[in-house]
């Protein structure tokens, strides 16, 4: 296959593929490297002789006492910020040119989203306005002047860069494939590997899972695996967004038989696994339609078509971004009946930095697994023998 019709074959994967690394280095950079060495720098005058005071965390603990008791007693609270102030004190740092400058972490004040009413604390102005509250409990005479950011890494450069660097990848794997001739061309006969999944042969296929004992029993198995995988979350370091392995099985029983058994396989799992893991959490209908449409990407994505990484990409392409983070969100926005910016940000500061940061090694992981499973479910006439035999990266 030449190099240009292996671009026009493939160029929404590499479209997918190159965006997602642009995405991967913005929010990389915005989210991870920022957080833990990008610093607010708040500046101020004084003419007191003890400023070095302001790295001392009895004097904020004292502050913060005050604070609660007048709390106590007043009928309009004073709110401050609810961080380890210890923690972020031994990291922070005093200079002294024209002004003072108390150099903080950006990561202690990221910007947040009220649950109570929706809106947005914006990071900087938090760090304002709870400095200011602070120093005024502090025994110093001290004037704000303004707030810096430093050591800040332009997301966009960085997602520029990621973005140059995926496509030159692409580039030259697809030199190398048209050059050794990796990359034939393999018929679809529209039996054992379908061209596209409009064709009627296709959904006379994916229907007859419910049709066959052995089926059933095949995917009671694998459903009943998918329920243990449910119960081994793994904390992401999002919120209370975490991370499995479900997927994978999901996916496999998908790509045995077909869309329409991911359906129905996501409607189950999203109701017993509620019944079963709820955790105090109340039920919602729009979780379960995540579930469907995830069995229902897997089935379009494998179902009777090639094993290939850029299949496997898409897949998760659509899932994390489609389902998890848009549509998610949007469930998040519903259950909380909050407002559009608290939507947006939910979206763009925990959901689309997670599925975004194991998007690439979701897909790499999904690839493994076909690729190790092939020849076995092949062997076992559970998938057909053309596809267990082309199993290509593009």
């Amino acid at each position: 296959m030449s190099f240009i019709k292996i671009i026009r074959r493939y160029k929404f994967s590499i479209i997918a593929f190159v965006v997602t690394f642009f995405l991967l280095g913005y929010f990389f950079t915005e989210y991870v490297y920022n957080n833990y060495n990008a610093r607010y720098a708040y500046i101020f005058e004084s003419n007191s002789d003890n400023v070095e005071i302001v790295l001392d965390y009895r004097y904020y603990a004292e502050a913060i006492e005050a604070i609660d008791n007048y709390n106590d007693t007043a009928n309009v609270k004073i709110s401050y910020a609810n961080i380890d102030y210890e923690s972020m004190l031994d990291s922070a740092y005093l200079t002294r040119g024209e002004n003072y400058e108390l150099c903080i972490l950006k990561r202690y004040f990221p910007s947040t989203v009220k649950q109570s009413n929706g809106l947005i604390n914006n990071g900087d102005e938090r760090v304002v306005k709870y400095f200011n509250l602070i120093f005024s409990y502090l025994p110093l005479d001290t004037t704000y002047l303004r707030l810096q950011i430093i050591n800040y890494q332009n997301p966009f450069i960085i997602g520029g860069i990621s973005f140059g660097g995926a496509l030159l990848v692409v580039i030259i794997l697809i030199m190398v494939a048209a050059k050794r001739g990796a990359n034939q061309e393999v018929i679809e006969d529209n039996q054992n590997i379908f061209n596209s999944v409009f064709h009627k042969e296709y959904w006379r296929g994916t229907s007859t899972f419910l049709k066959k004992v052995k089926s059933l029993c095949n995917i009671s198995i694998l459903f009943a695996l998918m329920l243990i995988c449910k119960m081994i979350p793994i904390p992401s370091g999002f919120g209370s967004l975490g991370i499995g392995f479900t997927y994978l099985v999901f996916a496999t029983i998908a790509l045995i038989y077909g869309p329409l058994c991911g359906l129905f396989v996501g409607l189950c799992s999203d109701i017993l696994g509620f019944f079963l893991f709820q955790q105090g959490q109340v039920f919602f209908f729009g979780y379960t339609i995540d579930a469907m449409l995830s069995g229902f990407i897997y089935g379009i994505c494998f179902y009777k078509k090639r094993i290939t990484f850029t299949n496997c990409l898409i897949a998760r392409f659509f899932v994390n971004i489609g389902v998890n983070v848009i549509l998610g969100s949007l469930w998040w926005k519903i259950i909380y009946n909050l407002n559009y910016d608290a939507y947006i940000a939910y979206l763009l500061t925990i959901s689309l930095p997670k599925n975004l940061l194991y998007l690439l090694p979701q897909s790499i992981i999904l690839f493994m697994l076909f690729k190790l499973l092939s020849k076995p479910l092949a062997s076992f006439n559970l998938i057909p023998q053309k596809v267990s035999e082309n199993i290509t990266l593009f």
